[in-house]
């Protein structure tokens, strides 16, 4: 953001021309200062990722009524000189947050009660044959209804990005058309899209927008809010147009021996307790790395790889989200002396809370106050769904958070004060090795 624009709001008549801090302002017409103006971007941006949570459970049937309420009084809380206390900003970004928590529990057991509890599978990676179609995204009911579709129609269903961790669930991976998994996280599309040949269906907002050298805009189909220009839609739920456009391309070949690995939902990782706090209590775990976040094109995110590969045998990975496909494709085997995994993945974004309720398993087994579990939490971020999992990270007190690997544009200094005094916050320095020195000395 430029030094001269330190902040900026048009939401009302009396905004300055240009908008209240266009011209250089601090503060704007009705007296909201700089910090304010972006606690409450803050605020807007944790509802859109908290909003696209409540989306898949609210279809699913889940009574979303109390996090309903936090979006509402949020959004009123937003409105042109409803408050200008620094103090009362917080406590409603801390509402936000704990709604968050609030409605990936609600999320999660709207999946396991659907779909089963998954277990952890290993699955295809960039291996395509036959008729295909490439699923994306989060909304694992329109997989669900994609799979009923094109049951017998000798089709084989491939997941891309977010939609991975599908094949962990019992319900879903009990279709023998759903074959594998293809590409990375969601920004590969252009390049993967045009290699992939056959027909493509992004069900939530992880898409690109068509460019000049895309080949696959009459293959692409939008899901719900999903979609970009020059695409077809699915209406009602009716893959008709989407079966008939994987038939019509024909047979697709991609050819690998590559896997991966999902599948460890937390309510299966916690039934492994007994060992975990064995291999703890006898020193074959030293350390838990939570690794996770949203992924995103650019420099610097090849740190999360390094981290990751030079992390010592005796440290176990957790993640989550697309950022996982920074360092998934390694095979890091079992912690020394026992058959744990060191790499778990507990599934997308919206499973985050899954490591929370692994951290306080661990909590209560073992004494120790969750901040000072031998957890260090790594992130990374892109959009508003990071945002609503970071606020429901404070509203539960977690500190000693470690964010990159750049700090989010909506912050200014006072704000990142406040995060570091009151939470601990960090930085990541860019050095994946020195910052492994770092945490493992704590």
């Amino acid at each position: 953001m430029s030094e001269n624009l330190k902040m900026f709001c048009h939401q009302c008549e009396m905004s300055a021309p240009g908008g209240c801090g266009s011209k250089g302002q601090s503060k704007g017409t009705c007296g909201k200062d700089d910090t304010l103006a972006r606690l409450q971007d803050t605020m807007v941006f944790g509802l859109k990722g908290l909003s696209a949570y409540r989306h898949h459970a609210h279809e699913l049937g889940a009574d979303t009524s109390e996090v309903d309420k936090v979006l509402a009084d949020t959004l009123y809380f937003t409105l042109t000189n409803s408050n200008f206390d620094f103090d009362q900003h917080i406590k409603q970004l801390l509402e936000v947050g704990s709604a968050g928590v609030k409605m990936m529990d609600i999320l999660s057991e709207a999946h396991t009660s659907t779909y089963g509890v998954p277990t952890p599978v290993t699955v295809s990676q960039n291996k395509v044959e036959g008729k295909a179609i490439l699923v994306s995204g989060h909304n694992l009911k329109a997989l669900k209804m994609l799979l009923e579709a094109t049951e017998g129609k000798g089709i084989n269903i491939y997941t891309h990005s977010e939609m991975l961790p599908a094949h962990g669930y019992p319900e879903l991976r009990k279709y023998s058309h759903l074959k594998g998994n293809v590409g990375k996280a969601w920004f590969d599309q252009t390049k993967l899209f045009n290699e992939f040949r056959g027909a493509i269906l992004m069900t939530t907002n992880c898409i690109v927008p068509i460019r000049s050298n895309c080949e696959y805009s009459d293959r692409l189909f939008g899901y719900q809010i999903a979609g970009t220009a020059g695409i077809n839609h699915i209406e009602n739920d009716d893959f008709t147009p989407l079966i008939e456009c994987a038939l019509k391309c024909g047979d697709v070949s991609m050819q690998s021996d590559a896997s991966l690995i999902t599948g460890g939902h937390y309510k299966t990782i916690l039934g492994l307790a007994p060992q975990i706090l064995d291999a703890i209590n006898t020193g074959k775990i030293r350390r838990f790395f939570v690794i996770a976040g949203c992924d995103a094109p650019g420099k610097g995110r090849e740190y999360y790889r390094e981290l990751a590969e030079n992390l010592p045998k005796d440290c176990v990975i957790l993640t989550s989200s697309c950022g996982k496909f920074r360092f998934n494709d390694i095979d890091f085997g079992t912690v020394p002396g026992t058959e744990l995994p060191r790499y778990i993945d507990l599934g997308q974004c919206n499973d985050s809370n899954g490591a929370v309720k692994i951290a306080i398993a661990l909590s209560q087994a073992t004494g120790i106050a969750i901040n000072d579990l031998p957890v260090s939490i790594v992130l990374m971020w892109m959009e508003q769904k990071a945002v609503i999992i970071l606020l429901a990270l404070f509203s539960l007190g977690i500190k000693n958070i470690n964010v990159g690997p750049k700090l989010p544009e909506f912050f200014n200094e006072e704000i990142v004060n406040f995060l570091v005094d009151k939470f601990n916050v960090r930085l990541i320095s860019g050095d994946a090795k020195a910052d492994i020195e770092y945490f493992l000395s704590k």
